[in-house]
């Protein structure tokens, strides 16, 4: 068989050329949505599930977003997924949005969760039962990561600041509902008033719940104690992430699918 000429070679490099040098930016780009966009219930669900696992009602109800257990549980509970996410896309794409895209998923689906199920199908307020947003602590965690580039660092210092950060800016809504209200001869906040009109089931760990005055994170002095306790739940809820994103996301890939 006959070799081919370079006249006839010539042709054939410059087409391959031209296809190794297009930009296929529109079906780039639209495939880069389709994935973002349909990643968004994944996410959310994954986190929000989380959040319900460890934080349970203690994030739920206006009225017991107030006792210490609030900010202790919570920031550990809600930053196991952003924290596995921001392994993912940092190691991939060095992409420092792991956080603030969990976050945002979250807050997303669990707004659609609230106003659906509680307000339309069970006639709740969703001043009763609004869902806190962890966007703007997110954004403070991937912000560590973007200028350490070290996991350790941020978890130290940004898994801290985001619980701090996810009590800070769930206060502002929160704090009408902690105005004082007199109640059946008694001094209450407007939230306890809220959890005594609106009647919700019982169970013997609620019926465990007994409300005291230095129980209050936010009207009591034992707000700072629970914030600093939180804060170091949250060190260990973000190495939890840290294990789901390396060994039950990352790894498997990597050990199992071969690289050609």
């Amino acid at each position: 068989m006959a070799a081919a000429t370079p006249t006839a070679i010539a042709p054939e490099r410059a087409a391959l050329g031209e296809l190794l040098h297009k930009k296929y930016k529109y079906l780039d780009r639209s495939w880069d949505l389709v994935f973002w966009l349909t990643a968004i219930p994944i996410v959310g669900a994954a986190a929000d599930i989380t959040k319900l696992l460890f934080a349970g009602d203690w994030d739920f109800w206006t009225d017991w977003k107030d006792p210490v257990w609030w900010p202790t549980v919570t920031a550990f509970a809600v930053v196991i997924i952003p924290s596995a996410l921001q392994y993912i896309q940092w190691t991939a794409w060095r992409f420092p949005t792991g956080a603030t895209y969990t976050s945002v998923a979250l807050f997303l689906c669990a707004w659609i969760g609230r106003y659906f199920q509680w307000h339309i199908a069970e006639y709740y307020p969703m001043n009763f039962v609004w869902p806190i947003s962890t966007i703007g602590a997110g954004i403070f965690m991937d912000w560590i990561l973007l200028k350490t580039g070290s996991y350790l660092i941020t978890s130290l210092f940004g898994a801290p600041i985001f619980a701090i950060a996810v009590w800070g800016f769930n206060y502002v809504p929160l704090a009408p509902f902690l105005q004082p209200a007199v109640f059946m001869h008694h001094v209450v906040t407007v939230a306890d008033v809220q959890g005594v009109a609106y009647i919700r089931s019982q169970t013997p760990e609620y019926l465990r719940h007994i409300e005291r005055g230095t129980l209050r994170s936010f009207l009591g002095e034992a707000q700072y104690v629970s914030l600093a306790f939180g804060g170091t739940l949250a060190i260990a809820g973000y190495w939890v992430g840290q294990f789901i994103g390396r060994y039950l996301a990352v790894w498997p890939i990597g050990r199992f699918i071969k690289n050609y």
